[in-house]
């Protein structure tokens, strides 16, 4: 079952107060962040944290939190990093993300957030730099995560 967008682009409104807007929306602005439980709780220009409430539903087979978690959490706070920097109208897509697993995340891990900072932009794209860490501290991956942006539509 899939959790229906109910949060919808704004094209009068910049990238940052769109993710204000998502701040406020938490989970219930739906699509994929609400299916895994991911919602932004920090952001300024360039930067942005994500965090995501642990629960069975994460779980991999051997007991840890999927790695796949792990990797949208660097998505998300990558290109919520570059949605900081939008102009009203414009997009962005991810075009490449890399990450290193350095830790496992426990199974009772209660919450994993991600960090993302731009590194670097111009007019056209951003890189940012991005870190997942538990609940205790416990520094989960690291990533990278290019970003297109996209100009607004006439």
């Amino acid at each position: 079952m899939s959790a229906p967008v109910r949060f919808h682009l704004d094209p009068d409104l910049d990238g940052l107060e769109l993710l204000r807007r998502w701040m406020v929306a938490g989970v219930e602005a739906g699509g994929f962040p609400a299916r895994l439980g991911a919602y932004p709780v920090e952001a300024r220009e360039g930067l942005v944290r994500v965090a995501c409430d642990i629960d069975p539903g994460h779980a991999n087979l051997v007991g840890l939190v999927h790695g796949g978690v792990t990797a949208s959490l660097i998505d998300m706070a990558g290109g919520a990093a570059v949605m900081t920097l939008l102009k009203p109208g414009q997009t962005l897509v991810t075009t490449d993300l890399t990450l290193r697993f350095l830790n496992g995340a426990p199974g009772d891990t209660a919450r994993l957030e991600a960090t993302g900072t731009v590194t670097w932009h111009d007019a056209r794209k951003a890189v940012v730099s991005a870190e997942v860490h538990t609940d205790t501290g416990l520094v989960v991956a690291q990533g990278t995560v290019g970003v297109a942006i996209r100009a607004a539509r006439p």
